[in-house]
This record gives C-alpha cells, structure tokens and sequence, in this order.
C-alpha cells in the first residue's frame, strides 16, 4: 500500500510532547507515589524502579541501533514495575518476575516473520501481569513481530517491509434519534476495494476485509433512501486508501451512542483526535484492544532478544545499505525515547484514578 511519509523523526521532534517534561512529572511522583505504593514496600519499589527507568532511558538517548533496544526494553520493564507497584493488585502480584513473553524465528532474514507469544497468566510475568493490570489484549497465540508492529500508532507511517493488516481510523458522526442509529466513518481500506465492478462485490469486499476488525461487530452499511443495508456507497480518498460509512442501532439516546463508540473505538486504541480513534486488527488470539504500552513492550522485547542473542544479524537489520528494514527500526528506537515514557506516565495514571 502507498503511504505518505512524513520527515523523519527523532525524539525532539515536536510533533511529541517535550520529553524532559514527561520524567519531571514522574519524578514529581515519587515524593508521594499514587494508589497503593503510597506507603511501605510498595512506595520504595515505585521510587526506585521509576529511578531505573529514568536512567536507561536516558541511556538509550545517547547509544545508536546497535544497543538501544537493549537499554529501552529494560528501561521499560522497570517502570513495568512501578506501574504494578501502585496498581490495585493483591500483595503478592505486584512484584514482577520474568518476562512473561517470548520470541520465536527470530533467526529469519525478515524481521517481520519472528513471533511472540504470552507465557499464559498465571503468577506474576511481567507481559500477562501488566495486561491484566491494564486490561490489555495480551498474546495467547503466536502473532508475527510485523503484526504487532503495525499496531503502534506512533510508527505507523514507517512499519516493516512485510505484509500486514493496517489500522484503521473511525470518525463518529452524528446520532440520529429518529432512527436510533450510531454513524462513523471508517477509512484506511485498501484502494482496490473501489475498484470492483459491482456493489455485491465491493460489500463483499468490504465485509471481508473488516472482519479482521473484531470491534466493529453489528454494523451495517448506510442506507440509500428507501433501499436498505445498501452497501458502501460512500467512499472517502485517505493518501492511497478509502473509507466507508457503517451504521450500528444503538436504542438509548446520545449517552448510549458514546458508549457504544467506545465499544467499538476504545481509547486505549489511540484516538487522532476527539471524534477520532484508531483501531487494530485481530492478532494474537485475542480480540480485546491492546493497550499501546503492551504493544510498545512486545516490540522492544523482540529486538532486544535480537540485540542481545544475536548480535551478528541484528547488525544486519540496522545496516541500512544491506537492510530493507533498517531505516523502519531507527525510526521506532527513535520514537521509543518520547512515546514510552509518555505512556509509562499515562498508564500510571490510569490504574490510580
């Protein structure tokens, strides 16, 4: 698919929020450590594993793509720790243990083609144990590195060379309390759906494209005057893809409506702006959102195994005379040194409120 890209990124690009402001406010958080790492055992792992964190990042900022997934995965995994030591958990589960992932493939020349996958819920892995905390989609099946890669909106405009599902984006519309039905607009659907010769095709197209989007479950196309379940007969140009309106019946008025976009568009997908969310396609065995913090971890995890185990061919994939993908991972790592910690704060945020 045809994608515009934008300038390349660092981590001082404007387009994020300033960096040093995210640390400030998570070190104004440990003076007095929110939800239950207020007091005792809890505060010193919040203060200590936040301190951790701070540091390898800073690390990471100063170290190229030969080292950085290292220090960001471990950074990372640290403020992991945090976030359970202040989250409403059993005594016993807020300490983290193991990785609670693992990687798989990971000795193929494409980097798209390694494999991660969950190690079950049980005990206190680090992975299983902040999705539950989170309430994330977590990784039950396999699911290709190039899949969970495509979910991390802030790289979007830069995935890997490899085959996958894009995000979509879903605009709500108004409701409409004489028909008692929701409208949103859905765009980033492959051109080529335009092009099939009749409108059974193109529904058909549709329908199957959109049913690896598990979240939009009940809709039905928007009506042409008298003839209903038309068809997609709306179509929006989005930089080499298009959209379409879908219609869901929501029965309950203007509060019901939003409940129910934020069934079918959580938050947690990433919104673009606030009548606009971002959403995933079906990967991993589960069909719940995944939280961009677990995303961002299963990514970092994955290089860093590379990094870590095999340094030879990880030299390769950042080598951008050699590698397809190169220019693709600088662009994450890049992104990682802003994006992260703005969610570490956020999710932080999210488990004491």
């Amino acid at each position: 698919m045809d994608m515009v890209r934008r300038p390349y990124p660092t981590y001082r690009d404007q387009t994020y929020p300033a960096t040093a402001a995210v640390w400030r406010a998570l070190r104004e958080l440990r003076s007095k450590p929110p939800g239950y790492a207020g007091t005792g055992p809890r505060q010193k792992l919040f203060s200590s594993a936040l301190e951790q964190s701070e540091q390898l990042f800073t690390a990471a900022a100063s170290v190229g793509p030969a080292s950085r997934p290292l220090v960001l995965f471990y950074g990372l995994s640290q403020a992991g720790r945090a976030i359970a030591a202040c989250a409403p958990v059993p005594t016993d589960k807020h300490r983290l243990n193991g990785h609670g992932i693992t990687a798989a493939q990971m000795d193929q020349p494409d980097l798209g083609s390694a494999t991660l996958k969950d190690k079950g819920a049980s005990g206190t892995q680090s992975f299983t144990q902040i999705a539950t905390i989170l309430g994330s989609r977590s990784l039950p099946e396999e699911t290709r590195l190039a899949d969970l890669w495509a979910s991390i909106l802030e790289v979007s405009l830069w995935p890997l060379q490899a085959e996958t599902r894009p995000h979509l984006s879903v605009s709500r519309e108004a409701y409409q309390v004489n028909t008692n039905t929701l409208q949103a607009t859905v765009s980033g659907l492959p051109k080529n759906l335009q092009d099939l010769a009749t409108k059974q095709d193109r529904e058909e197209g549709v329908r199957a494209w959109l049913a690896d989007y598990p979240s939009l479950i009940g809709y039905r196309f928007q009506s042409t005057g008298a003839i209903p379940d038309s068809g997609p007969t709306s179509w929006d140009p989005m930089q080499g893809t298009i959209g379409c309106r879908l219609v869901w019946d929501v029965v309950g008025g203007e509060e019901a409506a939003q409940l129910k976009f934020e069934d079918i568009a959580p938050w947690k997908g990433r919104s673009l702006s606030d009548s606009t969310r971002v959403i995933h396609a079906r990967f991993g065995g589960d069909d719940r959102v995944m939280h961009p913090l677990l995303a961002w971890w299963g990514v970092l995890y994955a290089l860093s195994m590379l990094a870590r185990y095999q340094p030879g061919q990880w030299t390769a994939q950042i080598d951008v005379n050699r590698s397809k993908d190169a220019v693709a991972i600088e662009y994450l790592l890049d992104s990682a040194l802003a994006a992260v910690p703005e969610l570490i704060l956020a999710a932080i945020d999210e488990v004491t409120t």
